[in-house]
C-alpha cells in the first residue's frame, strides 16, 4: 500500500483546483456595476488564504474599502459561508490567517485523537514542525506539507481506533460526526455504504437488492465514489488537509 505522500490519488486531489466567481455585494460598490472577479484556487485550501487577493481587487477598483481583512464576508445564495474548506460548528467571525491556522490545527488534533486515542503525535510536533505543516498548505507545496503530515497519519501498521469522518447533509442540517470503526463486526473493512447507512439509514439502504429507492448520492472532492469503497482507503487517499474524510450528501 502506498503511503499518503506517495499516493497518486492524494497527489491528483492536491493538484486539483476550483474556478470561483466572486460577485461584489451591491451595497459595497457605491452604485457602480462591476465585473465579477474570477480566480482559480487550489482544491485543498481555505477561503481565508485568498482574502488578500480579493482585497487587492477591491483596491484596484477604487472601492474605498478601508476595513481590514477580518471584516470581509462571503455568502452563497444568501447563506453566509464559513471561512474553512468545510463548515465547523460556528462561524469564524474574523477570517484572518491566524484564526484559520488555529482552526486548521484544532482539526488536525481532533483527527489525531480519533485515530490514536490521544493527541500525542500532534503535541510532540515542534513549533517549527507545525509551521512547516501550515506553510506547506498555504504555499501549495505538496512535498513540504506531506513531508510533515505523513508523520501524523502513518500508524506503522497499527489499525486506527476510529477514522476521522464528517458527513454533511442538505438543508443546513447539523454535521454528523460519529465514531467510525475501520472494521465491521466480522472484522472486515467497512465500506462507505456501511458508514452512510449507519448515519442516515433512510437515504442509504444497506441491502442494494431491497427494492428501496433513494435519490441520495455522496460526493468526495466533487467526485461520486462507489459506495462499496473501503472507507480506510478513502480516509487515506481522499482525506482533506485537516486529515478528515468529508462526505457531502446530495439529493437529486
Amino acid at each position: 500500500m502506498h503511503t499518503t505522500s506517495e499516493n497518486p490519488v492524494a497527489k491528483v486531489i492536491w493538484e486539483g483546483s476550483i474556478p470561483i466567481q466572486f460577485v461584489w455585494d451591491p451595497t459595497e460598490t457605491q452604485g457602480r456595476i462591476l465585473e465579477p472577479y474570477f480566480v482559480e484556487v487550489p482544491r485543498c485550501s481555505y477561503l481565508s488564504l485568498i482574502i488578500s487577493q480579493i482585497r487587492r481587487d477591491f483596491a484596484a477598483k477604487r472601492l474605498g474599502f478601508t476595513s481590514d481583512e477580518s471584516e470581509m464576508w462571503f455568502d452563497y445564495e444568501d447563506i453566509p459561508l464559513k471561512c474553512q474548506n468545510f463548515p465547523g460548528d460556528k462561524l469564524i467571525k474574523n477570517p484572518t490567517l491566524k484564526s484559520c491556522q488555529d482552526y486548521f490545527m484544532s482539526m488536525i488534533k481532533e483527527a489525531d485523537y480519533l485515530r490514536n486515542g490521544s493527541t500525542k503525535k500532534v503535541m510532540n510536533m515542534s513549533k517549527s514542525d507545525q509551521t512547516q505543516l501550515w506553510e506547506g498548505l498555504w504555499s501549495k507545496s505538496y512535498d513540504q506539507f506531506w513531508g510533515m503530515n505523513q508523520r501524523l497519519v502513518s500508524n506503522d501498521g497499527v489499525l486506527a481506533r476510529h477514522l476521522p469522518v464528517r458527513i454533511y447533509l442538505p438543508e443546513n442540517c447539523p454535521v454528523i460526526q460519529d465514531l467510525v470503526s475501520p472494521l465491521d463486526e466480522d472484522g472486515r473493512p467497512r465500506t462507505l455504504r456501511q458508514i452512510l447507512h449507519s448515519a442516515v439509514p433512510d437515504l442509504f439502504p444497506l441491502d442494494v437488492n431491497s427494492g428501496l429507492t433513494t435519490t441520495a448520492r455522496v460526493l468526495i472532492h466533487g467526485v461520486k465514489p462507489s459506495l462499496e469503497t473501503d472507507v480506510c482507503w478513502a480516509a487515506q487517499s481522499m482525506a482533506y488537509p485537516d486529515n478528515f474524510l468529508h462526505l457531502v450528501v446530495v439529493l437529486d
